[in-house]
């Protein structure tokens, strides 16, 4: 009887490439589902001066808020990186109006209370959500 034995060169970098494809795949999709959500959000908060509004943010940094002045000319620090290849990243949606918990309690008769997860809930499921005020 014959052995045969068969070297397959190229495998280890082949799945490593495939993984880092899975990885960029994922943070792009939930990138995608973040802006739809940022977008879902800024139409469901309440507006008396447009403020609370505009301060939906989302960062890779806990707790950092984007200046919209600064997010528009393109040098806030709040700029998201292109998607990361080697690692699932975790993605923030602020707002870091002092009110924004108020609103979401139901203080404006713009919206109902619990407007933000309401919102969040149709891009996300909430058991993947952490919702804490900083």
């Amino acid at each position: 009887m014959a052995l045969i034995s068969v070297k397959i060169l190229g495998a280890e970098q082949a799945l490593s490439d495939a993984d880092s494809d899975l990885i960029e795949f994922v943070n792009t999709t939930i990138r995608a589902r973040a802006f739809q959500t940022i977008g879902d959000l800024k139409r469901a908060t309440p507006v008396d001066t447009g403020r609370a509004r505009n301060s939906w943010t989302l960062t890779r940094v806990p707790g950092e808020f984007a200046n919209t002045l600064e997010a528009r000319a393109g040098t806030s620090s709040s700029l998201l990186a292109p998607p990361s290849r080697l690692e699932i990243e975790p993605l923030y949606l602020t707002n870091g109006v002092d009110y924004i918990s108020k609103l979401n309690e139901g203080s404006s008769r713009q919206a109902p209370a619990r407007f933000i997860e309401s919102t969040v809930s149709k891009n996300f499921d909430l058991e993947l959500v952490v919702y804490e005020e900083i």
